[in-house]
């Protein structure tokens, strides 16, 4: 059995899936297994999974990503499990380097690498983070690499796009929620991580470059913008108890406002509408799911989520970042999280501790936000 099994659904991009696959072969780790999870690519994935040598899961339907990777772990067995976007390029050393990383932290799930965008100059994703409002952000999203971007740090949420999660770790949580089928099962997952007491690690020597947008579009495409809706309705729903609804619904309200706004701006009323429509349809049993689920702390979930909105502030007003996000910018000139203790400083800074808890990495002081556009 292999150490490492990776899991890369794929549907409409072998062009891509080749280079993903063409960095997997350049690996300095060799003990893994790779699956691919065919979303109805048909023979383009064929093809690829013979020359490569590839298990091969075939669907005659596209089942979406949370499904597609449920599926490929369930027919391996090996100790962990890497998930792939099929548009994303590994450097030589990412799974030696992730698989290093939780071999030495027995008490860490899941670690995330440095995905850089595909021009390799800007960062993609360094850790996710989701607002008080119930907002992902993709930390780092579109500013400059540096070394703020190097130091090994615990993250608040972590992407599908490539991640190690330990195969015991993926099963206590049963894995993505397929009801998301794309887009935000990874916040979902790192959600019910957090409650259940796994804890995730970013690593920025484990470094990849995404390409970003290959099978539905961009993320202003229509299709993305409709599940973007939906799921972060979803979100709410699944993770926000009565308490939390009742301290933080202004914020819910203007983010969801903003929300409605840029779909209006950006000539996307449609998908949005069907956004909420699906969500509607989805409400009963994402109902029933949070009925059933273990009811967490919901004060803990509360700092957690202090936590990582001012990491997203922190991101958003960083000194580098040349350009700032409108919907970022509406929200938090509204609500800016109040001033950081003194004692915080610089995202680049390491901190030496044994707490797995995001709050433990340094980061810089906020920056006054420029009015509004």
């Amino acid at each position: 059995m292999r150490k490492i099994s990776v899991i890369i659904p794929t549907r409409q991009r072998g062009d891509l899936l080749r280079q993903c696959l063409l960095s997997l072969r350049q690996q300095t780790f060799a003990d893994f297994e790779t699956v691919l999870v065919s979303n109805d690519a048909g023979q383009c994935a064929r093809q690829l999974a013979h020359e490569f040598g590839c298990g091969l899961l075939e669907f005659a339907e596209n089942l979406g990503f949370a499904a597609a990777v449920n599926r490929g772990v369930a027919v391996t067995g090996s100790e962990y499990v890497a998930v792939l976007n099929d548009d994303v390029e590994l450097e030589k050393s990412w799974l030696e380097q992730t698989a290093a990383f939780l071999d030495a932290r027995p008490d860490t799930s899941f670690c995330c690498g440095k995905i850089l965008q595909a021009n390799g100059t800007l960062v993609d994703n360094a850790g996710d983070a989701l607002s008080l409002a119930g907002s992902a952000w993709r930390i780092g999203h579109g500013r400059s690499d540096s070394p703020a971007f190097d130091v090994t740090r615990p993250v608040f949420a972590v992407s599908g796009t490539a991640l190690l999660v330990r195969r015991i770790a993926w099963g206590r949580l049963e894995g993505f929620d397929e009801d998301f089928f794309a887009y935000l099962e990874d916040m979902d997952f790192s959600l019910r991580a957090f409650q259940a007491g796994e804890r995730g690690y970013y690593l920025p020597e484990a470094v990849c470059h995404h390409h970003g947008g290959a099978t539905l579009g961009g993320p202003e495409s229509g299709p993305v913008f409709r599940l973007l809706t939906r799921n972060q309705l979803l979100l709410l729903v699944r993770h926000y108890r009565w308490p939390l609804w009742l301290r933080l619904w202004p914020r819910i309200a203007w983010a969801q406002w903003l929300w409605f706004l840029m779909a209006l701006r950006k000539k996307r009323l449609g998908s949005y509408g069907r956004g909420v429509i699906q969500f509607l349809g989805a409400l009963p049993r994402a109902l029933a799911k949070r009925r059933r689920a273990p009811q967490g702390d919901w004060r803990a979930l509360l700092a957690w989520l202090k936590e990582s909105e001012r990491e997203i502030y922190t991101d958003i007003t960083a000194p580098d970042r040349t350009r700032q996000d409108t919907f970022w910018k509406m929200y938090f000139g509204l609500f800016a999280p109040p001033k950081a203790p003194e004692r915080e400083s610089g995202l680049g800074e390491c901190v030496k501790t044994t707490s797995a808890h995001p709050s433990a990495s340094l980061r810089t002081g906020p920056q006054r936000l420029k009015p509004p556009l």
